[in-house]
């Protein structure tokens, strides 16, 4: 697949501060790797860690040339180093999500947490993730989803358990991966902070993803942001964050 256009929008909502994070590393022969990051939390300590985990994400994609490979070694480093901590009771890590585009190969997309990526293709949008939180966990066992059960990682940047350790508590592993076969689409990362709102809508996606990517993105986390506070408290309102790519085959 090749690049033809990409560009972000971020928007902070109601948190004190902006904790979602992106990032880009390209190579030569147009090969570039894309990384999402929602950082958990709301305080200078995650904004930061959140900035420097995306860059390392990246960079380590781009070297490795495999989405999940990369994702895995930052995984892994961060695993071995321990947890580090905003406060006494935070933890910091992030949900995340990359895309690694090499001309001539399918599209690679490598995950942990519940920061989605969507094809948008004949003004349809195809969930190409599925997130690593409680509602899928439940949805998977049959089980009644809970109102907050979204809002419950169940896999994070910044973690230590392995892939067997997830696997055996929430029925996925620490990281998944897939690929898109070489075809035109709009590409779109998304924080739930951008996609929740408008999913809890029922609005469909493309409409919100139309023009150049600069623009999609923006009307995307903007819509979303303001439909949020609709329903929702000012300070509840959370960080929207979408990263908008055009392929070709």
């Amino acid at each position: 697949m090749f690049l033809t256009a990409h560009d972000t929008a971020q928007q902070q909502g109601g948190r004190s501060h902006q904790c979602d994070a992106t990032a880009t590393a390209a190579a030569s022969g147009e090969v570039v790797a894309f990384a999402v990051l929602d950082g958990i939390g709301s305080c200078p300590e995650v904004t930061a860690w959140t900035r420097e985990a995306a860059d390392r994400v990246a960079r380590a994609v781009l070297h490795a040339r495999s989405a999940e490979d990369g994702l895995r070694q930052v995984y892994d480093d961060y695993a071995a180093a321990g947890p580090e901590f905003a406060g006494a009771w935070e933890q910091i890590g992030a949900a995340a999500l990359v895309a690694l585009v090499v001309p001539g190969q399918p599209l690679e997309l490598a995950w942990c947490g519940d920061v989605r990526a969507y094809a948008i293709r004949d003004d349809q949008a195809e969930q190409l993730t599925r997130d690593h939180n409680a509602r899928r966990v439940h949805l998977d066992r049959g089980k009644e989803v809970g109102p907050y059960d979204r809002n419950r990682l169940t896999s994070c940047l910044g973690s230590d358990e392995t892939d067997d350790e997830v696997r055996d508590q929430h029925g996925h592993p620490a990281i998944e991966s897939t690929t898109v076969d070489p075809e035109e689409l709009r590409l779109v990362l998304a924080t739930d902070g951008a996609y929740e709102p408008l999913e809890d809508f029922g609005t469909p996606f493309p409409v919100y993803l139309t023009g150049v990517p600069a623009e999609a993105a923006e009307d995307f986390v903007a819509t979303a942001v303001h439909r949020s506070r609709m329903v929702t408290l000012p300070q509840h309102v959370d960080n929207a964050t979408a990263m908008v790519i055009d392929l070709v085959p």
